[in-house]
Parts: structure tokens; sequence; C-alpha cells
């Protein structure tokens, strides 16, 4: 007897130690606890053939849950309050193996707490419905505050049981764009659209998950309703959805709807070399359809960039100086090129019976002669025909860039003197072009040329002056560019000679004295502070800002060889960027140099660094404010190219594709990341979005980065 039970004790310890030591032969992956209300699921798919030893661990409620598959581990459940799950693999499988995907209440606002209708209400019936009611704040380039993911509205929500169906309303107006953006969960569901009347209500489409995106027009009577309905072998089944409503009403930069042809005052900016991305919607019943009118210059190609999720009709127009137009063709396939005369561009949208979301850009295949927007002009205005074709320079240090070709012979500039008796003024020429500098001084009263040098010092009365250059007798007529690079130096105000000076410095001998005893009290002051350090060697403060400055190159150093190795050490990278976040904020910012992208509000700054040429691995600051941010996370997009993923993030955090989730960021905190992006988008735009003293808030750069040249 007693031999048998110490046998059976001695087969349990064995089997004990066996269990102990498969768990610890494990990894854990994922380690996160949040809090919430409302429904949430979670899942782990394996993107290899498997993942030995995959096992979601779940904690809620007090209850432990455990779900292991090598290739899918999901659980979904009702939470009041905190959550907390684990993934756990076997050594071999790492974090950019896995596909994580979690659907969690993020606004109560729009979250399912009470069950939905299974149906749309009968016509004509009154009642209190849930709404959701919801506008973008997205205006051709421009996007106001928005909520923590979305331009719209996130909805939560769960289908309790196989014959459990959800229905919402809508709220909306005819004209306005409804765009159904997106539609997760662990079952195939669908969204059933319908429209309600006082009379009728019918079904007007069914949308599955594989058609999302999909852009449709609210009913032009009625109400619309979605409903959400799963296969009938499915359960409890959590879902989200995203929906965004593009009102009609302020689409236009004035507000109100946008018209065909442009009605909306000045033309839209263009800078540099392109304009910005503008965006717009297409409603099937607007006959009228939409325009768009961006400022242009003379004598430019310019390449168009237009995007649409469905047929749209394109007209291009050009907008001259004297108020005439010029159809330069239809469609955006073909570059174009603008007259001597052109201030504007406009492109016309028609779309037939069709709801579409459009995109529109203009770039420029040829720089502009200074900040012109194309080419300055050929000659100088007439009296009082000076307008915005001709730059106005004016005198000082700035640097002047343009080109002249054999089509283009001539460039004229405007440069104004604003000193009583006039000013020295000469061309400073930059580089070894061999164009023609004139300067010619103007009649402010009947605009004829009084005087005239080839750039070199001239007395030029106060008013407005031209600048002219022109090819050079000694280039080669007809071959290639001529590139020019000039500034107008301050030479100082032109004060004629009136009076005979006298030296009269021996009756103020004293005061020179005195000023001269004052002036060298503060180089005494400062040799006793440094006292220590002039006569005992004491480190000065700059010795000690030194040594920082060689800290910081270690780290930036350590941290470029730990990402471009062969094998990652997570470990030194980890060390390094929490290394940069104890660190001095101006310091790191000095040592790394100018940022790609820089943003900065009163709440946070956000700085973008390369970390090294021809990786696509990038390194982000974010210095918090006295505010902290709850809930924050940053989305990395592409407004424009091909998409943009996240492949990898140190130190680690929950991603999901171009999106981070980085938690609650303390007051005064500074977090760096290191990020590598999959992808090849020709620029890249960001977005800290969070929770800031209870309201939610967006930090938007309002400029994209040009990941093209950056790479």
């Amino acid at each position: 007897m007693r031999a048998g039970l110490l046998a059976v004790l001695l087969t349990l310890a064995a089997f004990s130690a066996s269990a102990s030591a498969d768990e610890d032969s494990k990894i854990v992956i994922y380690d996160e606890i949040f809090s919430t209300s409302g429904p949430v699921w979670i899942s782990v798919s394996c993107l290899k053939v498997g993942c030995p030893g995959m096992e979601l661990v779940i904690w809620s409620d007090g209850v432990e849950e455990s779900h292991e598959d090598p290739h899918l581990v999901q659980w979904s459940g009702q939470v009041e309050g905190n959550v907390s799950w684990q993934l756990l693999v076997d050594s071999g499988t790492e974090a950019n193996d896995l596909s994580t995907e979690v659907i969690l209440s993020r606004m109560d606002e729009w979250t399912e707490h009470a069950d939905l209708p299974n149906i749309v209400p009968p016509p004509g019936s009154q009642g209190e419905y849930p709404l959701i009611n919801t506008t973008s704040p997205c205006q051709l380039h421009f996007c106001g505050a928005i909520d923590l993911l979305s331009e719209g509205v996130l909805y939560v929500g769960a289908l309790e049981n196989q014959s459990d169906k959800d229905a919402v309303m809508v709220v909306g107006d005819p004209g306005d764009v409804i765009l159904l953006n997106s539609l997760r969960g662990p079952s195939e569901i669908r969204i059933e659209i319908w429209q309600r009347g006082d009379e009728s209500k019918s079904l007007v489409d069914t949308i599955e998950r594989t058609e999302m995106e999909h852009y449709f027009e609210y009913p032009t009577q009625g109400e619309l309703w979605v409903r959400l309905v799963h296969s009938a072998e499915e359960d409890y089944s959590p879902y989200e959805f995203e929906i965004i409503r593009y009102d009609d009403a302020s689409e236009a930069p004035d507000g109100g709807e946008l018209t065909n042809p442009w009605s909306h005052g000045e033309a839209l900016p263009f800078y540099g070399d392109s304009s910005l991305l503008y965006h717009g919607h297409l409603a099937a019943s607007d006959s009228q359809g939409d325009s768009l009118l961006i400022a242009s210059g003379a004598k430019m190609v310019l390449e168009p960039f237009c995007s649409f999720t469905d047929i749209v009709s394109v007209e291009i127009v050009l907008h001259q100086m004297d108020g005439s137009s010029l159809a330069v063709g239809s469609g955006c396939a073909e570059e174009f090129e603008t007259t001597e005369q052109t201030v504007s561009v406009e492109f016309g949208l028609t779309t037939q019976g069709r709801t579409a979301a459009w995109s529109i850009m203009l770039r420029s295949l040829e720089p502009g002669d200074g900040s012109l927007i194309g080419d300055a002009p050929d000659a100088v205005w007439e009296l009082e025909g000076l307008d915005s074709r001709w730059q106005v320079l004016s005198l000082g240090a700035a640097t002047i860039e343009g080109s002249l070709d054999a089509f283009d012979t001539t460039d004229v500039f405007a440069f104004s003197v604003i000193e009583e008796n006039g000013s020295y003024v000469r061309v400073q020429r930059i580089g070894d072009s061999s164009v023609i500098f004139t300067l010619m001084t103007l009649d402010q009263e009947t605009g004829e040329v009084v005087n005239s040098t080839d750039g070199s010092m001239m007395i030029v009365q106060p008013g407005v002056h031209a600048l002219r250059i022109d090819w050079g007798q000694d280039m080669i007529q007809g071959e290639g560019t001529e590139e020019y690079e000039f500034s107008l130096p301050y030479n100082g105000p032109y004060e004629p000679i009136e009076d005979e000076f006298v030296d009269l410095s021996d009756r103020a001998r004293g005061f020179y004295m005195f000023a001269g005893f004052m002036l060298l009290t503060p180089l005494m002051v400062v040799l006793w502070w440094n006292r220590a350090a002039i006569f005992s060697g004491a480190p000065l403060a700059s010795d000690i800002e030194e040594h920082e400055r060689r800290r910081l190159r270690r780290l930036r150093e350590r941290l470029s060889v730990a990402l471009s190795a062969e094998s990652i050490d997570e470990g030194e990278i980890e060390y390094s960027l929490k290394q940069l976040g104890d660190s001095p904020w101006r310091a790191v910012a000095q040592d790394w140099g100018e940022p790609l992208l820089r943003h900065m509000t009163e709440q946070v700054e956000i700085c973008v660094w390369k970390i090294s040429e021809g990786d696509a691995v990038l390194l982000i600051g974010i210095r918090v404010s006295e505010v902290p941010w709850e809930m924050a996370a940053m989305r990395i997009h592409a407004p424009e190219g091909a998409r943009v993923g996240i492949s990898s993030i140190s130190p680690r955090r929950l991603f999901q594709e171009d999106e981070i989730f980085l938690d609650t960021l303390s007051a005064g905190s500074r977090v760096f990341l290191s990020l590598a992006l999959e992808g090849s988008p020709t620029s890249l735009g960001f977005q800290l979005s969070g929770l800031v003293a209870g309201e939610p808030l967006a930090a938007t750069p309002n400029r994209a980065l040009d990941w093209g040249e950056s790479e």
C-alpha cells in the first residue's frame, strides 16, 4: 500500500515538473491590460505555416480562459471593467510572425450597451430609436479635430446569438455621401442598407465585408438605416464598423456645396512644385457636379494626379489674367502647359448617376522662377500695371533662383526701395551662370527707364524698380536650360553729403573713459564667476554640454548599428531609445539634426527623423506638455501612392496595419519609437490622437512627408 502511494506521488511530481518545464519554454509575445465597457474581441493569427504552442490567455471578471491553436486563437465576450490577456508561443515565433486584431469600445456613445432592434421599424412608426449622428470634419485638404481613430464613427456592438440582428438609424440629409469604410468581427457579417419613409421601407443594398470601402448617397426621401446580419451558425459575435458622413452643406471653402463652375472666391493655393492633395465627393443625384480651382502661373508644364472610386468625367480649363478661359482637354491622363496669362486651373467633375469620391493634385514638372508659381514675365509692367505675375524683391541676403531656355530668354523681377533718400543697389551673382543682369530704375510717374547698369552698384530712388535677366550672348541658343542664382544685398541707404564734419571727440574724453570702464565691468563679473575654472581647472558648463553631446552621439551610433545588423538586438534598441527619452529634448533635437517633419502645438511636439539612408526605418519623438494624453494612438498613413504598413516597432507596442496604440502618455514625458515601414508610398502622413483633459484631440502636421525624396 505504501509502495503504491509512493509511486503515485513520484508520478505526479514528475508530471508537474514536465508541465512547468513546458510553460517555462514559452515566450510571452503580448501582455496587455485595458479597461472598457462593451463587447470585446481579441484575435491572433499565425502568418507562417504554423506557430507551435500559440496560446491566448484571458482574465476577465475574475475568470481565466485559455485558447491554444497553432493557426488561430481568439476570444470574445462582454466586458465591464478590466480585461487582461497574454499571448504565449514556443521559441522560434516572433511578433512579426503574427497578425493581431482587437475590437473594444473606445467611446460609450458609439457602443451598443442595450440590444439594438432586430428589424428596421415599420413605416411611419414613432419612437426613440438609436441614432448615429456624425459629420466628417474634413474639407478639401483640411481636417479639424477628429476622434481617436476615425473622421466618422467606429461603432462597436455584438450579435448575441444566431437569431440576433442589429438595426440603427444614420442621421443625414439628401445629397450627403455616406462611406462604409470597414467592417470587422470574428464571423461572416454583412450590412444591409435600408430606406424607411412614412409609407414604406425597402432594402436598398447588401454589403459584404469584402466590398468595403463602399460609397453611397443618403436617401432622397425618408431615413437611412443600416442593419447587421451574420451567419445562422454563429453565436455571440462582436463587430466594429466605420461609417462616415460627408455633409454636402460644408464641402466648399466658404461653406455650402461645391459648385460647377467654381464660385467660392480665390483659387486654392499652390505650394512650391505642387498643390496640396484635395479630396471631395460626388453624389449620384448631383447632376451639376463639383469643381476645383487651383492657383497656377505662366508657362508651366503641369501633371495632374487624379483618383476616383468610380467613373468620373473631368474637364480642365485655364483661367487667364484678362478674365478669359481656355479649355485644355478632358481627363487627367496627360500633361498640359499653361499660357503666359494663366493664373489658375479649374477641374470640372461630373458623374452619371454614380456616387464617387475624388482626389486631385497638380504637380509642376519644372521649378518656378524665384517664389513665383511658374515663369517670371518677359517684360516690364506697364504704368500702374504691376500685379501678382511679378515677384517684388526686397533688398537683403535672400537668394533668388530661376532658369532660362531657348523658349524663355528673359525674366523680369521687381524690387522695392523704401529708404527716404534711396539706397545703394547691386546684383550679387552666385555661381558661374552666363546670364546677363540689368538693373533698371523707373520713373515712378511715367514708368520710363531713367537709368540702368549691368548689375553693378547704383543709387536707386524710393519706389518699385525692375531687374531684367537675359540669355547670355555666349550661351548656345536652343540647347538645354541655364539656371541662375543671385541676391540683392542691402548696402545701406544713400545719404547725400551736405555739411563738413569736425572731430570733437576730445571734448568727451571723460565720458569715453567712464563708458569704457562700464563696458569692462561685465567682463570682470564673468572672470569672478569662472575663477574656479581659471585658477583650479574645474570643468566649465560647456565641458558638461560637450559630454552630453558625446553621449548622445554614441547613442545615435549604437542605435544605427543595432538596426542595420543582420540579427537585430531588441534589447540594445530598447535601451538606446530609453536613454534618448531620459535625455533633454533640446539636446536630442540638436544631435539628430533637422527633422524630416516637425509638428508643435501647446499640447505636444512631434519630430520625425530617418535613422539611416536607404532604409525605411524612422525615429519618431513625442514630447508631451503639461497635460497627459490618455488612450493615445498614432497613425502613419499614405496620402498618395501605395499603402504603407508597419513591419516592426521598438519598443514593442500593439499595432495594426498603420496604427499604433500608445496607451497613456504622461505629462512632461518624452517617448521615442523606432518604426520599420513596408510598402512604397510617395508620401507619409502622421496623426497623434487621444483624450486630453477628457476631450478627444488630434495632432496632425499640416504637410505630408515626401517619402520618395527622403528615401
